[in-house]
């Protein structure tokens, strides 16, 4: 039978066996825990990089393929409608439209566009409308000045020749008043006004009493006939006080 000093040493040994396995056991745990610490650790970097490299390389496919969307959407074809030209018909009622006054047009007859052009002001033809009233005034009040007015240009030479007979060669009373339209502000309009009222679109003009008696030529011509005078006269009548050829 074991006395009891072997029985508290066998005891003392079991535990301290007891012990170090213990100890040893939970070293081994601490050891595996770490490395699976380190190795979870270490695959999550590699997953997250290689999803970068996976993100990279697919934005310039991604880039490449919405470029190449956008070309496909500009080159698109675009159903072409033509557009809708009215027809004429023999029913339809036709009208006459003037061009400039003179110059007729055929069209066929838009009831609702004629509604429309009388109810809206037409704003483009006012400022045309403004300017020949004012040629109108302004070569109304010109004839005013005098019974004999010469349309001259101050480069022109039959404008001169016409202007040296008249003014040098005779003695007019009232003086012929002169009229150089290159250096009248609306020379241009009233040019246009005597071509349309005498016939004559090119100067000199010499009118008597708003009547045209020609231009350097025919202002010659009647001088060297000697019928300058008595056409002066004719056309002046009482406003043309005295005509003579001077000495």
């Amino acid at each position: 039978m074991l006395s009891q000093r072997r029985i508290r040493l066998l005891a003392i040994a079991v535990l301290v066996m007891v012990l170090m396995a213990f100890y040893y056991s939970s070293e081994a745990r601490s050891v595996q825990n770490q490395q699976f610490y380190r190795s979870t650790v270490a695959a999550m970097e590699a997953r997250k990089q290689a999803k970068e490299a996976g993100i990279a390389a697919n934005i310039p496919a991604q880039k490449e393929q919405s470029i190449q969307n956008l070309i496909k959407e500009e080159i698109k074809p675009v159903d072409w409608e033509e557009p809708a030209i009215p027809k004429a018909n023999g029913a339809e009622e036709m009208e006459e439209i003037p061009i400039a006054g003179r110059t007729k047009m055929t069209l066929p007859k838009n009831r609702n566009d004629l509604e429309k052009e009388k109810s809206e002001p037409v704003h483009a033809q006012e400022p045309e409308r403004d300017d020949r009233a004012e040629a109108v005034a302004e070569l109304n009040g010109i004839l005013k000045r005098a019974p004999i007015i010469v349309f001259s240009k101050s480069y022109c030479p039959h404008s001169a020749r016409a202007k040296s007979i008249l003014l040098d060669k005779y003695s007019i009373v009232p003086a012929p008043f002169v009229v150089e339209l290159d250096q009248h502000e609306m020379g241009r309009q009233l040019q246009t006004l005597l071509g349309e009222n005498t016939g004559r679109h090119t100067v000199p003009n010499v009118l008597v009493n708003g009547k045209s008696i020609g231009g350097g030529d025919d202002v010659t011509a009647l001088d060297q006939r000697d019928e300058l005078v008595s056409t002066l006269n004719s056309l002046g009548g009482k406003w043309v006080q005295e005509v003579r050829r001077k000495e």
